[in-house]
């Protein structure tokens, strides 16, 4: 007993001291976790499988039965759509469920199915309508359970849908979000073609906008949920910052055309901008652009792009591409809005500095060249400066370096093996990709041979 009791003891006392450790992680994850909120949230979008329906059991069935072996090339895809060389008895008719013909087939609420009416059910409209008189009377958590009853026991149907629509929104209406938030994703993982996609992407915007704020400092003090909203299901219990960047990607892409797509782009755009992932916001505006040509956010998405490629460029030792990239970009917003002219001093200030940027990368270069003895390289580089950037900086110093070279001896050198390949008989011919080690892929290479 004396055993008993002592190991009884001593389990107690572990409780009670792991008790205040628990309660200190659980409140730096509730408190926002700032430095792992952002991987969390990019490590979510990466592995989001909300935006993709995986293949059924019963559409796996269908395909083993119909034993049609389709043409692997898109040419006899073409040509035989429906499995031709197959024998006569292994052919499919359209009246069948299992039929591959597009004749016979519609994307209806849950997909692509053979065209059949459904089939008057009096007794589902009753259920249906006593469900849709509760939520209208505000009594949304008895709705709550009768629609959650019908989705389970009518899915694949048109009241099925329904009551899965309804049963999200009531759970909205009772601010439980974060189940809302799985009902609106199951109801177009069920139903793709769903004639509720207008209201639920919606709901999914408005989802986004109320966790985002949570993390936001300007919002509006009303728009802040009580700390204990983790443990009531207004919020989700950690990441709140990735849901909401979660919500807004499936706004994009389960209604891509849709008159909330462009701002959904541009929020999780200018989300990334401010994480400090300058490469991510940088595509999303870009999709911005290309995607919604007439969106009211074109000017700022493009402003924003050349913003992100400016703060994500490391330096004349790195990758400068992003530069010639926010070039265009400077010239096409300039060009797309030329009435405007009178707001582009911070325009031309960007150029200056992509100008700057390059020539310095191009002294950069110059100096690499002139360290290693290749004199005639590095005239090649300081000598470009004064060309194309007279009003740089870095013109006078390559200007002194050319005074330098001038006076230095010019070392014979034996020609390099790319000299030997065909067509190579031109010394330029290579030039970004000769022997200039890690120099050649900045794209303004010298082959490595010259002196």
């Amino acid at each position: 007993m004396d055993l008993v009791s002592t190991n009884a003891r001593d389990a107690r006392t572990r409780a009670r001291s792991a008790i205040p450790a628990m309660a200190i992680a659980c409140g730096l994850c509730l408190s926002g976790c700032q430095g792992l909120d952002v991987p969390i949230a990019q490590w979510r979008a990466a592995y989001d499988k909300g935006l993709t329906r995986p293949i059924t059991q019963e559409e796996r069935d269908t395909s083993a039965s119909t034993k049609i072996e389709e043409p692997r090339t898109l040419l006899g895809r073409w040509l035989n759509p429906a499995g031709s060389n197959a024998p006569e008895s292994d052919r499919p008719t359209s009246t069948t469920p299992s039929s591959r013909s597009g004749s016979s087939l519609v994307l209806g609420s849950d997909g692509w199915r053979p065209m059949l009416r459904p089939k008057p059910n009096p007794e589902a409209d009753k259920e249906l309508e006593e469900a849709l008189a509760l939520f209208k009377q505000g009594k949304f958590a008895e709705a709550e359970g009768a629609c959650k009853r019908i989705s389970k026991s009518r899915k694949g149907t048109h009241w099925g849908e329904t009551a899965q629509f309804y049963l999200a929104e009531s759970q909205y209406q009772q601010k439980a979000y974060v189940r809302a938030n799985d009902s609106f994703e199951r109801l177009i993982a069920d139903y793709p073609g769903t004639e509720f996609r207008d209201k639920l992407v919606s709901r999914e915007y408005a989802l986004a906008q109320i966790w985002l704020a949570q993390s936001d400092p300007n919002a509006k003090p009303e728009a802040k949920l009580p700390w204990y909203s983790h443990f009531s299901g207004q919020q989700p219990l950690l990441d709140t910052r990735g849901s909401g960047l979660k919500a807004l990607e499936h706004v994009r892409q389960h209604d891509p055309e849709g008159a909330l797509a462009d701002d959904a782009a541009f929020e999780i755009a200018e989300y990334h901008k401010k994480s400090g992932d300058f490469e991510s916001a940088a595509i999303y505006y870009d999709q911005l652009v290309e995607s919604h040509p007439k969106s009211p956010f074109v000017q700022k998405a493009q402003l924003g792009g050349i913003d992100a490629r400016m703060k994500g460029y490391l330096g004349p030792d790195y990758d400068g591409s992003g530069l010639t990239k926010a070039r265009e970009i400077v010239k096409q917003t300039m060009t797309a809005f030329p009435d405007r002219q009178a707001s582009y001093d911070e325009l031309y200030h960007t150029l200056d500095l992509i100008n700057d940027a390059e020539a310095e990368k191009t002294y950069k270069i110059g100096d690499y060249y002139k360290r290693t003895g290749k004199v005639a390289s590095a005239e090649f580089y300081f000598g470009k400066i004064p060309q194309r950037w007279p009003n740089s900086p870095w013109a006078v110093k390559a200007k002194s370096e050319l005074a330098v070279l001038a006076k230095m001896p010019r070392k014979p050198t034996v020609p390099s093996k790319i000299m030997s390949q065909p067509g190579a008989s031109d010394p330029y011919f290579s030039a970004g990709s000769g022997g200039m080690g890690g120099m050649g892929g900045m794209g303004m290479g010298m082959p490595g041979g010259m002196g």
